[in-house]
């Protein structure tokens, strides 16, 4: 899924999403023996993940900060439901929203504490989620200073420790963020260290190039774009906007030399 995302391969990667869900129907109608017992977890975590990274690396906001909860699954595997949520209610200015779900999230984890996987919340992991999730609150209220701090500490935070294989890199957040907030010059340059640590991102490549382009190095920004329409073949199996604004600029520089 994440391979195909980041290709530009869009119906490839929906299918995957739509098949996994078919096994993990599967799987859960195998009951206790399926993985183990683990499937009580596992499986709820799963059906929710797929969907959540489809929707946020196609920058789906409306749709990642539709997500609802489900009361009858575990309350662990739940959790990234509010990850998502708050990343995208951040992006849709929704501030009274992102408040909120701070506020359930941290209703959700004292579940999980009474729990088997109360070790879920122990590590690091979820102390960046914390900090991402405030970043983008606060940059829903305005708040652009706290925003870029609080993002900025969470991605120091996972570059020291390391990112999951399939996360939304918090320096590329960071990156988001000083992009909305009129800072293209510093942008660019967090879009470039994500990259080196997260290389190929769709997302990172777009981003990087929009940070070129604001702050008028459109040779810069056809690089960018140039990189993403290769691994994307020239976007011929998405329709993304991303990538359509990538080509015009391309083809405005080829047509100006």
């Amino acid at each position: 899924l994440y391979a195909y995302l980041q290709s530009g391969q869009d119906v490839k990667a929906k299918e995957v999403v739509e098949k996994t869900s078919a096994i993990l129907n599967q799987l859960e109608a195998m009951g206790d023996m399926e993985m183990m017992g683990m499937g009580k977890a596992f499986v709820p975590m799963y059906r929710i993940e797929f969907p959540t990274i489809y929707q946020l690396e196609r920058r789906d906001w409306n749709a990642a900060a539709a997500e609802m909860p489900n009361p009858s699954a575990p309350p662990e595997s739940q959790l990234e439901i509010f990850w998502a949520r708050g990343i995208a209610q951040g992006h849709l200015h929704q501030a009274e929203a992102a408040r909120a779900n701070l506020a359930e999230l941290a209703k959700q984890e004292e579940l999980v504490k009474k729990g088997p996987y109360a070790y879920f919340l122990k590590g690091s992991g979820q102390k960046i989620t914390h900090g991402e999730l405030e970043a983008w609150a606060a940059f829903a209220e305005g708040n652009e200073k706290l925003a870029i701090d609080k993002m900025r500490a969470a991605a120091d935070l996972q570059d020291k420790v390391g990112q999951g294989e399939v996360d939304i890199p918090a320096r590329e957040m960071l990156a988001d963020l000083l992009l909305e907030c009129k800072h293209p010059q510093l942008a660019l340059a967090e879009y470039k260290t994500a990259l080196k640590l997260s290389p190929n991102r769709f997302n990172g490549l777009y981003g990087a190039g929009m940070g070129a382009e604001a702050v008028g190095d459109r040779t810069t920004a056809a690089t960018f774009y140039a990189q993403l329409l290769k691994q994307t073949d020239g976007g011929a199996n998405s329709t993304r906007p991303e990538l359509a604004h990538a080509k015009s600029l391309s083809t405005t520089l080829t047509s100006a030399r």
